[in-house]
């Protein structure tokens, strides 16, 4: 890989277990394994990633057996009835950028905008939803404040502000790049959305509960909602607020083997919250992550969202389709191979859960 967290991740440490991404789960040569899956399970929809340094490995070059690739895996989700949905920004940038500065560079919006208009004109004939950008505030928080994620730098409040107003920038130049190139394309976010609710019924819980949800939930979105054609969700965490220390008290239960806040009831509030933008809505991801030997609490869970995904239909909202995180374990960024979320595993074999999720799929037309 040809990007900067490849480069990163080969500093001793930063990885649990020293694991790499160099192969992942393998999909750049065994996606026609992953689409017999998609097929034999009956989901007519999946989402990827186009690589941006896989397209283009030299500022200004794209690779034409890099497009020409991406276009057979798009030809033959196309050939199955399964729609595609593309992200152009998955955490990653390629070397040349971060040898300038990566996303602080001010340049980055520009060169962000270059890459998508041209992704938009090879692909806009057969691919019309884009995720472009996934979760830059999840990045921002653990690369410039956490620091356990690429680039690595710990309490750089500054830089993250920095960064955060170049994503928004990217977004915005993205938006009218790709719609220039082809109007009919629909163009959205997969935005990280937690929920929140007060410890307590009181008017100071109240208050940092709505504060908490306006700055990490609404704030990037209000500032791109005129370059919008759909808002995604990506949706794990529920979280309760109180005005004194701890700011977020969670009590972990037994809903996971990590450390998660997980609660089904979280996917309804979230979606209830982003009505008000009056867009079509997609949950782009939501799962549940485990150490992946018992794949006990995921099949339970998955039932459990859907209930709640019937309720937020049930309540009006423009809710146009699920993506589950994910179709296979995969490498989990700083935290390697140890976190599984997959319903197969990286040998392709189904867990207890994806039947589950199979007959889900089966009885469900919702979103038919």
């Amino acid at each position: 890989m040809n990007n900067d967290w490849a480069r990163w991740e080969k500093i001793p440490g930063k990885i649990t277990n020293g694991s790499t991404s160099m192969i992942s789960a393998d999909s750049w040569n065994r996606w026609r394994d992953d689409i017999k899956i998609l097929i034999n399970s009956g989901q007519n929809a999946y989402r990827f990633s186009i690589e941006w340094s896989r397209v283009e490995p030299k500022i200004g070059s794209f690779d034409k057996k890099a497009i020409a690739h991406y276009r057979e895996i798009i030809d033959e989700l196309l050939k199955n009835d399964i729609t595609p949905m593309v992200t152009l920004w998955h955490f990653t940038c390629p070397l040349w950028l971060d040898d300038i500065g990566g996303v602080l560079n001010q340049k980055f919006p520009a060169y962000f905008a270059r890459f998508a208009g041209k992704m938009a004109k090879e692909f806009g004939d057969q691919i019309e939803l884009w995720s472009v950008l996934n979760e830059p505030t999840v990045y921002l928080n653990a690369g410039f404040i956490g620091g356990n994620w690429f680039p690595g730098k710990k309490h750089q409040y500054l830089s993250a502000v920095k960064a955060f107003f170049r994503f928004i920038s990217a977004h915005k130049s993205a938006y009218k790049s790709m719609k220039t190139v082809n109007s009919k394309i629909k163009v959205g976010i997969a935005h990280n959305m937690s929920a929140y609710f007060p410890v307590r019924d009181l008017w100071c819980d109240r208050l940092m509960t709505k504060f908490t949800k306006w700055l990490t939930n609404e704030y990037f979105l209000n500032q791109i909602k005129g370059n919008l054609d759909f808002i995604g969700i990506n949706h794990y965490l529920t979280h309760h607020i109180q005005c004194k220390k701890p700011l977020i008290f969670d009590q972990i239960g037994e809903e996971q083997e990590y450390w998660w806040p997980v609660r089904p009831y979280g996917i309804h509030e979230v979606i209830n919250d982003a009505k008000k933008y009056q867009l079509p809505i997609y949950i782009t991801e939501n799962g549940l992550g485990d150490h992946g030997e018992a794949d006990k609490l995921r099949g339970k869970y998955i039932e459990e969202i859907f209930e709640q995904l019937n309720i937020a239909l049930e309540d009006g909202a423009k809710l146009r389709g699920y993506f589950f995180w994910s179709l296979l374990d995969n490498f989990e960024w700083a935290s390697g191979y140890s976190m599984k979320f997959g319903l197969h595993d990286l040998s392709r074999k189904p867990k207890k859960s994806a039947e589950v999720y199979k007959k889900i799929i089966e009885s469900y037309k919702a979103f038919s």
